[in-house]
């Protein structure tokens, strides 16, 4: 299997529902996010995609939620905007505009700090 691995980032605020603690209140994080990308195949350029595709594809979700308060955008104006719910839903977007014939997301990681993050992959990384 090969695997690329691409790296993003963008700042947002969110709070999350039903949590006892500090992070029931408005908050915000410069959150990292990490986009992988496998394939059994290389194409006939020895690639499996160009890392281009990879980081514009994840840059049209990024720009969605860039800047803004969680909380108010879909799916998270009903889900609760965790570094878990947030890495699926990467995984299923950057999924929707990647996924082709071999070519798969294998793998999302939301860092909300350098020292925290949350993977969403679907079977064994």
């Amino acid at each position: 299997m090969f695997v690329l691995k691409i790296v993003t980032d963008f700042a947002s605020a969110h709070s999350l529902r039903n949590y006892q603690g500090d992070c029931s209140r408005l908050h915000g994080h410069n959150w990292q996010v990490e986009v992988m990308v496998g394939s059994k195949e290389l194409n006939n350029n020895g690639i499996v995609i160009d890392f281009r595709d990879i980081k514009k594809q994840t840059k049209i979700v990024v720009k969605r939620l860039d800047h803004q308060y969680l909380n108010k955008i879909v799916p998270f104006d009903k889900l609760n905007p965790t570094s878990e719910n947030l890495a699926k839903y990467f995984f299923d977007e950057v999924g929707l505009l990647i996924n082709m014939n071999d070519v798969k997301v294998k793998a999302v990681t939301i860092w909300e700090t350098s020292r925290v993050s949350a993977t969403y992959s679907q079977g064994d990384l």
